[in-house]
């Protein structure tokens, strides 16, 4: 009897062993596949995010955001699909179909991108800099006013009182400032019935003296349609 019960004994300390090593393999199992799990979550939200900023955005608002829509063209390429026409060796004209703008530009010192896929404009390189330029056509689909734009743009763009020019008329929207990041942000944006043609700057302080005349040539020869440039007084991005 005592070698039954020691025989019994032992099965079921073998027995309780074995389920243990069983839990534990299933617990480790189990562990692994939630590891996975995060895993995998953590890499498709990565990639959801990164394909919602290459996404196209629309400017049926005033804003720009406009950089998930335009993609950069090379500075060192003068790529094939170059839609603008070349009024002289010096100047260039970019025109927008989809809404119907022009815009000059110095052929000799600005590269031209490709449009969006939507249409909406362009992006511009330079050989020797960083500045971000842009042109590009929307919507005033929030019905606003030219002083509303106005003041929705400069709270996005502008550091608090670092505002040198603006003004805001029935047929234009135009300012200069400082932006949070130390940069300055030069627009204008013209306006014919709920169309917007936009012109856009952001570049370096230091490289102030460089841009200045690209503003005014590009600011200056901003069209909607046949008719004229529209003034906005001056140009100041200072």
């Amino acid at each position: 009897m005592d070698g039954f019960a020691d025989s019994v004994c032992v099965r079921r300390v073998v027995g309780f062993q074995g389920r243990d090593w069983m839990s534990g393999k299933k617990t480790w199992a189990t562990s692994l596949a939630l590891l996975v799990g995060v895993l995998l979550i953590a890499m498709y939200a990565w990639i959801f995010r990164w394909r919602t900023h290459q996404q196209v955005t629309t400017h049926d608002g005033v804003r720009p955001h406009y950089e998930s829509q335009i993609s950069a063209p090379s500075a060192t390429t003068h790529g094939a699909a170059m839609p603008a026409k070349q009024a002289s060796s010096d100047v260039a004209t970019y025109h927008n179909v989809r809404f119907d703008f022009a815009v000059d530009y110095p052929a000799k010192l600005l590269i031209a991108g490709e449009e969006a896929d939507n249409g909406d404009g362009l992006q511009f390189a330079s050989n020797a800099s960083h500045a971000d330029i842009r042109a590009y056509g929307g919507y005033n689909a929030l019905e606003q006013t030219p002083k509303e734009m106005l003041q929705y743009n400069l709270k996005e763009d502008c550091e608090k009182n670092k505002v040198t020019y603006q003004v805001s008329k029935p047929a234009v929207v135009a300012y200069s400032c400082l932006s949070p990041a130390g940069r300055i942000v030069y627009e204008k944006i013209i306006i014919r019935d709920d169309t917007l043609a936009t012109v856009r700057f952001d570049y370096d302080p230091h490289e102030q003296s460089r841009w200045l005349p690209v503003i005014k040539q590009m600011a200056d020869s901003l069209r909607l349609g046949a008719g004229p440039a529209v003034d906005d007084a001056r140009v100041e991005a200072r």
